[in-house]
């Protein structure tokens, strides 16, 4: 076989591709001889059926099963020339030629090509895990929040402090927020009967502080800029007004911090004992966050020193992805299909974004894995597969075979490669702990 790969822009190749005469019918012969011995053809002894009859009855097969043939061997020969090819992507051309060479000309999505840079001993920065006594009580009084009363207020309005019962309806432009932004958050543009705390940091930046001195019955207009810090990017600057009526005034009286109020939370359990469990329960949380925030660190650090070209196929397809998502998730909530339509278009940008940033990491993650030489035994794919079973309530042999028919083990097996691959990250980065303000501030 003689093949010639021509690297093309988008991470693509063209293969083509040319079997000379003997080989191709050498190939056909062996594939000819397979189909005799398993044909059952009246008036014909099973393997005995004449070769002419075979190729004749079966042409059309042959011809494929000679197609698939020479492709595997062509994907094997161009991967020789060091090009990681992920698919095909199109055959535009074959021909069965009648001097007996076959020639085909193939489109291929490759792995993009890069140098990573250092990717060991990235110095990433962490709030401390310990937790303070003022950390440990603000926590001990989220709980006594829990078993609180509230008393109806009535002779006095609104203050600081007091949580408030109130409907409100948000509108930017004079236009409902849902249809100006439909991934706005659903209690961004209405709510009845929402409990506020009065707070400045509650709900929005700036919403608490005009109801003061507001009393049962009244409507109150205010309008609240959303912070350039907020989460959803679209929502950033966007001024919201809303009507706001107080529906209710209460006071909120908290539980005496006490062994009593530690058996009510715990049977049996003094007020020491539910502290201690309570601050190993908050440093096993500050663990989890401080894994999370390590490796966006070193991704992020990463990513920043590379730029490379992506298969652009990988790409549409995760977009694709991630839209059919948001249209799902927005759907359920109560977006209208007419809105989410009105506004695709920054949707699939957004969409766009976070996979391209996606594809990327999971390229470079690859890469590292490879030379790293990073690999997954059989015994750990299996321990997966029981902890995948235990938690979907079915047994390993049954979702075996589930795996089985969708690629599952491939999945499995890419997945925890990855997640070894990211602990060989974490644990050679130089972790730096500051405290949780210096960090915010970075």
């Amino acid at each position: 076989m003689i093949i010639n790969l021509e690297k093309i822009p988008d991470c693509k190749a063209l293969l083509r591709l040319e079997v000379p005469t003997d080989d191709a019918k050498a190939e056909r012969n062996q594939i000819v001889k397979l189909f005799a011995k398993q044909a059952k053809i009246p008036g014909f002894r099973p393997g005995k059926t004449p070769e002419a009859v075979i190729e004749k009855r079966f042409k059309a097969e042959i011809e494929s099963e000679f197609e698939e043939r020479i492709m595997k061997q062509a994907m094997q020969k161009a991967q020789e020339e060091n090009v990681d090819i992920i698919r095909i992507s199109e055959i535009r051309e074959q021909s069965h030629n009648i001097d007996g060479t076959y020639t085909a000309t193939i489109e291929l999505v490759t792995a993009p090509e890069f140098e990573l840079p250092n990717y060991k001993s990235l110095e990433v920065q962490v709030p401390k895990i310990e937790v303070t006594e003022d950390q440990l009580n603000e926590s001990l009084d989220q709980i006594r929040e829990r078993f609180a009363d509230y008393n109806d207020v009535e002779n006095r309005g609104v203050e600081m402090n007091d949580f408030v019962v109130i409907n409100y309806k948000g509108s930017i432009d004079g236009n409902p927020v849902g249809e100006v932004i439909p991934l706005a958050p659903a209690t961004l543009a209405q709510n009845t009967g929402f409990w506020l705390k009065m707070t400045d940091d509650s709900f929005l930046p700036g919403f608490c502080s005009p109801l003061v001195e507001a009393k049962i019955d009244d409507t109150k207009s205010l309008s609240v800029t959303i912070p350039e810090d907020y989460q959803a990017e679209e929502l950033r600057g966007q001024t919201i007004d809303y009507e706001v009526e107080i529906v209710s005034i209460k006071e909120q009286v908290l539980p005496d911090l006490n062994d009593e109020f530690a058996d009510k939370i715990n049977p049996g359990k003094s007020l020491e004992e539910i502290k201690s469990a309570l601050r190993e329960q908050m440093e096993e949380q500050r663990k989890g966050y401080r894994k999370e925030m390590i490796t966006n660190q070193i991704l992020s650090n990463i990513n920043s020193d590379l730029d490379f070209e992506l298969p652009k196929e990988i790409v549409m397809r995760e977009t694709q992805s991630r839209v059919n998502d948001i249209f799902s998730s927005n759907t359920e909530r109560g977006v209208s299909e007419d809105e989410l339509v009105e506004h695709q278009e920054e949707i699939i940008e957004s969409a766009g974004q976070q996979a391209h940033s996606s594809v990327k990491t999971s390229f470079i993650l690859e890469q590292i894995a490879e030379k790293e030489k990073i690999d997954v035994s059989q015994e750990e794919i299996l321990q997966r597969v029981s902890q995948i079973a235990a938690r979907q309530k079915t047994s390993v042999k049954q979702l075996t075979k589930q795996l089985e028919k969708k690629n599952g083990f491939g999945r499995i097996y890419n997945g925890i490669r990855i997640e070894k691959t990211l602990d060989l990250l974490r644990n050679s980065a130089v972790i730096k702990e500051v405290e949780a303000e210096d960090l915010e501030t970075k």
